[in-house]
């Protein structure tokens, strides 16, 4: 099991299956309220030789659990964003990955920035995925009334169900055959403690990137979901502004469009990092 043990923190991630003979190595960042399991379909698929041969063999890919995340431990008091790069700094050492891709998710992508200015020589190329420099208002007030109600002490299912209806298109929960996505996973064996989410949440919602977006220098995509009612696209395009040559690609669904659309998701991350 891929875990390292720096001071006080013990990271954790997943690997791809394959050999990873493939470069560069890839690096995907979960959002909050998450794991390295929101990355399963993506281990797989983006370890995958491409289909026309850019990329030979397979390639390297880690899923990280972020700090307070599934496996992975360490101080949360007080912790920030510029922290969980460190971490991710950490991981690449224990990985002996000198350079890598980076995808990072809603506050993966805060961590994502984060580390494109703390240590950019470790970032190749970079993709911004349902993401803002900062919490928008609005955002910022569902997240503050979640927060409000999960301190009073609602369990963790309850607050599943506050939110997940927010994380999809209302085309997407229109369709009985998506319902399943909104139940909660009764069985998750590294469900995330209260003061743990709370903190995470407070480290988010004090990230203010923008002023150094013109710091960040790997090529960069930002995607954005065409219904997302967390990430804005006036939150993406702030983004693609503000990074020097970035590129901006707007997908169907909601906040979660990578399970709305999982193929375009793909193929347009495949498309950055093999140009």
């Amino acid at each position: 099991m891929p875990i390292v043990t720096v001071g006080t923190r013990t990271l954790h991630w997943l690997e791809s299956s394959s050999d990873g003979v493939g470069e560069p190595p890839l690096v995907l960042l979960h959002g909050l309220g998450g794991d390295a399991g929101f990355w399963a379909a993506e281990l797989a698929a983006l370890s995958a030789p491409s289909p026309d041969h850019r990329h030979a063999a397979p390639r390297r890919v880690l899923a990280l659990d972020l700090r307070g995340a599934g496996q992975s431990v360490g101080p949360l008091e007080g912790v920030t964003i510029e922290d969980l790069a460190g971490d991710v700094v950490a991981v690449l050492d224990a990985a002996d990955i000198a350079r890598a891709d980076v995808v990072g998710f809603s506050m993966g992508g805060l961590v994502a920035q984060a580390l494109a200015v703390l240590a950019p020589a470790r970032v190749r190329r970079l993709v911004l995925a349902a993401t803002f420099p900062r919490t928008n208002p609005q955002a910022r007030l569902f997240l503050d009334a979640v927060a409000s109600v999960y301190r009073v002490g609602v369990s963790p299912r309850q607050m599943f169900d506050l939110i997940a209806p927010w994380l999809f298109s209302l085309s997407f929960l229109a369709d009985p055959q998506h319902a399943p996505y909104l139940n909660y996973p009764e069985d998750d064996p590294n469900e995330q403690p209260r003061d743990t989410w709370l903190a995470l949440l407070a480290a988010m919602q004090a990230f203010d990137g923008g002023p150094q977006l013109a710091a960040i220098r790997a090529p960069t995509l930002v995607l954005a979901g065409e219904q997302d009612r967390l990430a804005s696209r006036c939150d993406a395009e702030a983004l693609a502004n503000g990074i020097a040559g970035a590129s901006l690609c707007v997908l169907p669904g909601g906040h979660l469009f990578n399970v709305e659309s999982p193929v375009a998701f793909r193929a347009a991350i495949t498309r950055h990092f093999d140009a």
